[in-house]
């Protein structure tokens, strides 16, 4: 895709999951580290799992994000048996056992890639995202990239404390991907800009997509992946929409879904009435919510609702992962 489509681009489809390679890097992009790993082979899963921070997952494909300088400790479990190795494109790794390793991410804000490998040629790849912190905002902007201001919650809950960093997003970083089936691309905020863009993201919600997708498929509904409709609003954007004040989208950790597999831009008709209505939405939804009662998805629960099509967009499902059960 050439740079001169990429305004389009980012203003037309980005934000609903576009997932086409891009083309020419900006003069101030954020660094890139890929050349030394080959994209990971197989399907979804590395076949074993590896727990880092507050996260876990045998995804062939992970979202890692950190401060710059933040060391991360990676650990394989049930290693059992072969010999596992951490390869890094940037940061400093530190082995702490056999198959458990620190790695400190760069000083420098980008998108890098780890990789854990087992000696039989299983591989676990990361994108791993360092981000710029809010200190640096300047009048509620990054280079020239409006945030605005974080709304205060007014009980002070640490759910809604402003995030402590931002993702630069530009051309090709937004074509890396963060599981197998999402890229950084479809969380960015539709917000009109020039140059790169921020984003915030919290690493439980790709991974809950995913998880979702799953899901589905386990119900029988066959998707190749889904577009994300709404991920990331930036303050200043959600009060333009008019949204409730504390929106999770604003910290990362929410997205409005929907399947389309025949690529119409609107919800396909899941349940087969003839129609692309909010039972489709309904559906899906009550797959989540089913999920959510058992043990394994505790660690993704969260808000669900089910929308209607209206005039401007089709019917959608919001998730999100803001760790306590919420229902409209």
């Amino acid at each position: 895709m050439a740079w001169s489509r990429f305004g389009r681009w980012l203003a037309g489809t980005v934000c609903a999951g576009a997932l086409g390679l891009i083309g020419a890097l900006p003069a101030r992009a954020a660094p890139l580290q890929l050349a030394m790993l080959a994209p990971p082979s197989g399907g979804g899963g590395a076949g074993f799992s590896v727990r880092w921070g507050e996260e876990r997952s045998a995804l062939a494909v992970n979202p890692l994000v950190a401060a710059a300088g933040q060391a991360v400790t990676l650990q394989v479990e049930a290693a059992g048996r072969g010999a596992f190795t951490l390869d890094a494109g940037a940061g400093a790794v530190q082995r702490l056992g056999a198959a458990q390793w620190r790695w400190t991410a760069p000083g420098k804000p980008g998108a890098y890639t780890l990789e854990v490998a087992r000696s039989d040629g299983a591989r676990m790849r990361f994108t791993a995202l360092v981000t710029i912190p809010r200190t640096a905002l300047r009048g509620g902007a990054l280079n020239g990239y409006l945030i605005g201001d974080y709304p205060q919650h007014p009980a002070g809950q640490a759910l809604y404390r402003p995030p402590e960093g931002f993702i630069e997003v530009d051309a090709r970083s937004a074509a890396m991907p963060l599981t197998p089936h999402l890229t950084l691309g479809q969380f960015v905020c539709k917000q009109a800009a020039r140059g790169p863009r921020y984003v915030v993201l919290r690493e439980r919600l790709p991974l809950a997509l995913e998880a979702a997708l799953e899901r589905f498929a386990r119900a029988g509904i066959a998707a190749g992946g889904l577009t994300v409709m709404s991920g990331y609003r930036t303050p200043h954007y959600n009060r333009q929409l008019g949204d409730t004040r504390l929106s999770r989208h604003q910290f990362g950790d929410a997205a409005d879904i929907f399947i389309d597999a025949d690529g119409d831009g609107r919800m396909d008709d899941l349940n087969g009435d003839g129609r692309h209505d909010i039972g489709d939405a309904r559906l899906l939804f009550g797959i989540i919510d089913a999920a959510q009662r058992e043990p394994a998805w505790q660690r993704f629960t969260g808000g669900l609702s089910a929308y209607a099509p209206n005039a401007a967009h089709g019917a959608f499902v919001h998730i999100d992962t803001r760790g306590v059960k919420a229902r409209w």
